[in-house]
């Protein structure tokens, strides 16, 4: 009922506008998009670690089926036929969980590490130790992990689930949501092509630097609220 009646609105992307425009009945004209920043002083590349081969890193919640982690755990399962992998997960597991016999009937568990909770500095260790980062979401109303990974100027692979497109750009590799075959193959790709990797790690850091700081949702909010001030007089 409120939103109905304020004439401009901001959310973080235009996947959010879409969804809110059809189940709030709201007119998409009312609407400014000011994307979330990513907070570059938590993130960000170390240049002195090197980068472990066939290391995937992902940050998703590892209980939260939407974060799409199944289909990842399913795609590294078939790439460790073939290959030596391992998968970095950021978090904990609930015991007992699916995730956790989900692991154990894919027989992979010698492959994943789940980290715990760990500190920003740890975080951005593991980043700069990994090959390439995953977002495999099913779904992301704008997708901070996505962000957070190309500030680190690792390469991402994401889904194409939601905002994520609007996040990576052409910055990092997209495939469709919730399915693992795809996500395999956008692995492999990176694996069997550093320089594609290095060159997919240094656009998504220049992204983020230009289009997804603090500083640019700053400075987008700031021109909303005086086309508000602006309209109001």
């Amino acid at each position: 009922r409120v939103a109905r009646t304020l004439p401009h609105l901001i959310t973080v992307s235009r996947c959010a506008r879409n969804d809110i425009c059809r189940d709030f009945r709201i007119h998409r004209e009312r609407f400014n998009i000011v994307p979330n920043g990513i907070n570059t002083d938590f993130f960000y590349p170390i240049p002195g670690i090197e980068r472990e081969k066939n290391r995937i890193i992902v940050t998703n919640s590892a209980d939260t089926p939407l974060k799409g982690l199944f289909f990842l755990l399913q795609a590294i399962a078939n790439i460790s036929k073939h290959r030596d992998i391992r998968l970095t997960v950021v978090g904990t597991p609930k015991k007992n969980s699916q995730v956790a016999r989900f692991i154990r009937d894919l027989d992979i568990a010698g492959r994943i590490n789940f980290t715990g909770r760990i500190s920003h500095d740890e975080f951005v260790r593991q980043y700069a130790r990994a090959t390439v980062a995953v977002i495999p979401s099913v779904y992301e109303g704008f997708g901070l992990p996505a962000g957070e990974a190309m500030a680190c100027g690792i390469p991402a692979i994401s889904t194409s689930g939601g905002a994520l497109p609007e996040v990576v750009g052409d910055a990092g590799l997209l495939v469709p949501p919730a399915d693992a075959e795809a996500l395999a193959q956008a692995i492999i790709t990176i694996l069997d092509h550093p320089d594609l990797a290095r060159r997919l790690g240094a656009a998504g850091y220049k992204r983020v630097q230009q289009h997804l700081t603090w500083k640019a949702a700053a400075r987008k909010t700031v021109d909303v609220y005086q086309k508000a001030i602006h309209d109001h007089h």
